[in-house]
């Protein structure tokens, strides 16, 4: 298990927490933690005496069996988690005691612009609240999105359950100011106070209920642990309230008056049975999620990819590689590729066919088509660089022998005015009496205008061989004439 030591956080000395919260108060950490993943960090230091007479050394306990559960899982559990919870990284010891977490710092699209210096984070109790709230705090009302983005948000804090639940333990304490949202760009949710997570086999358990709450089979003293069943009967109630806007929202329990036409006669049927009282009958928090992801599918229009490809295999370094995509719906086309390769912002009405691009490495390709709804992304496939080899002519040439050549001797001018000049030998001039020579060959007609295919070659042929024997027979004879015959 990852432990850090408190001096080695770098949080000065007399810093005063930025929040403060039932069980625990909170720090910046100013700089990276070794062995903790990268982005910013914050120490969570559980409080010296806690409210209710809780006892500070099981919520400590509680909290190094949650760093231990994450240190065992998987690389692919673990990414699952941190994407939708605030999961405690590493425990923190002071004089060899445990003092508290730390945590990573919830990101900034969680927040919503407010009126300064208010900077609240979006709790999912936002979307129980009246548009006369957000006037006081100067928040956009806006921000909560359409009626089925509230239904989007439901979806992903029943995914966020249900990633949990895929390990042995209990949420616990899940309220409407447990878990934050952001809409923009797309809906998602992070579970916070996760250090209040327990193990099932934890018989020691401590876990908190928010303010109406509480599971009716507590109520009722049938049970004092809370177990993944009382998580999907606070997830219900959850869920009803988020789409139940308007007046008297946070008080909803009735999955039959949310907002019209969200729901569908399977869907409260569903939450009816998560809020009810027959713990047998509760679903599975990753039913929930899948009739959601069901209910949203159906109400809205995601972008569609109907094909995507690439141009070529391999590819020239240096030229262009073509990616083609058709896709229907989509406002927006994202590239990715090897090492970080990104290309976004891609108008699908003027590339619609695709893009060119120019990776620095080979690798797979994925296209992502988005719109207002969210992204859909694939696979369009892989490519390979290839390089022409280097051209050195002079590495080639270096080492083959060559044969000397002789300097040429410099010459002045005034010394060729000295020089004799060759002898010059002339001969008497040769005058040939030929005849024009009568050919006697019958005459072909051959038409040169006509095309070359519809001449005969063996006529151009014929012509060509007569003229030059008379022509041989001409030049012999007037040589007999002029040379006599050897004695």
């Amino acid at each position: 298990m990852i432990t850090v030591e408190r001096q080695d956080l770098g949080i000065p000395a007399g810093a005063k927490p930025f929040a403060n919260g039932a069980v625990g108060e909170l720090f910046h950490i100013p700089r990276p933690v070794s062995g903790l993943p990268g982005g910013k960090l914050v120490y969570k230091r559980v409080k010296d005496v806690l409210d209710s007479g809780v006892d500070r050394r099981r919520v400590l306990a509680q909290m190094r069996a949650v760093v231990e559960l994450r240190d065992r899982m998987t690389p692919e559990e673990r990414a699952a988690i941190d994407e939708v919870t605030v999961w405690p990284l590493a425990m923190v010891v002071e004089k060899r005691q445990d003092t508290g977490v730390v945590m990573p710092l919830i990101a900034d699209e969680f927040f919503v612009a407010a009126t300064p210096p208010d900077r609240p984070l979006f709790e999912i109790g936002f979307l129980c609240v009246s548009p006369n709230y957000f006037t006081k705090r100067g928040i956009d009302p806006a921000v909560t999105g359409t009626d089925v983005m509230r239904l989007a948000l439901a979806m992903r804090l029943a995914y966020a359950i249900e990633v949990v639940h895929r390990h042995p333990v209990v949420f616990g304490d899940l309220h409407l100011k447990n878990a934050v949202a952001t809409t923009r760009p797309v809906a998602q949710v992070l579970l916070m106070d996760c250090d209040g997570i327990a193990r099932l086999d934890n018989q020691n358990r401590l876990q908190l209920h928010g303010i109406g709450f509480k599971p009716p089979e507590i109520s009722a003293g049938q049970q004092k642990l809370q177990d993944q069943e009382t998580d999907v009967y606070k997830l219900g109630l959850c869920i009803v309230k988020m789409l139940s806007p308007g007046a008297g929202a946070t008080q909803a329990s009735d999955p039959a008056k949310t907002a019209p036409g969200l729901l569908d006669a399977e869907g409260v049927d569903m939450l009816r049975r998560a809020v009810g009282t027959v713990r047998a009958d509760r679903p599975k928090a990753w039913e929930i999620t899948d009739y959601l992801v069901r209910r949203v599918r159906s109400l809205i229009q995601m972008p569609e990819i109907l094909s995507a490809e690439l141009s070529q295999r391999v590819v020239l370094r240096g030229a262009s590689l073509f990616v083609r995509w058709r896709q229907r719906h989509g406002t927006e086309v994202r590239i990715y590729g090897a090492n970080g390769f990104t290309i976004a912002g891609i108008d699908p009405t003027r590339h619609h066919d695709g893009y060119a691009i120019q990776p620095p490495t080979g690798g797979p390709i994925d296209v992502e088509v988005w719109n207002e709804h969210g992204p859909v992304r694939v696979r369009a496939g892989e490519f390979d660089y290839y390089e022409l080899p280097s051209l050195d002519i002079a590495g080639q040439l270096r080492g083959v022998l060559h044969a000397p050549v002789p300097d040429v001797p410099a010459l002045r001018a005034d010394v060729l005015g000295t020089v004799e000049p060759y002898p010059i030998i002339s001969t008497p001039d040769l005058r040939v009496d030929v005849s024009a020579p009568t050919l006697a060959y019958p005459a072909v007609s051959v038409d040169l205008g006509q095309d070359a295919e519809a001449r005969d070659p063996r006529a151009v042929g014929g012509i060509h061989r007569a003229a030059n024997e008379i022509l041989t027979r001409a030049v012999s004879e007037a040589m007999t004439r002029l040379i006599p015959p050897s004695p």
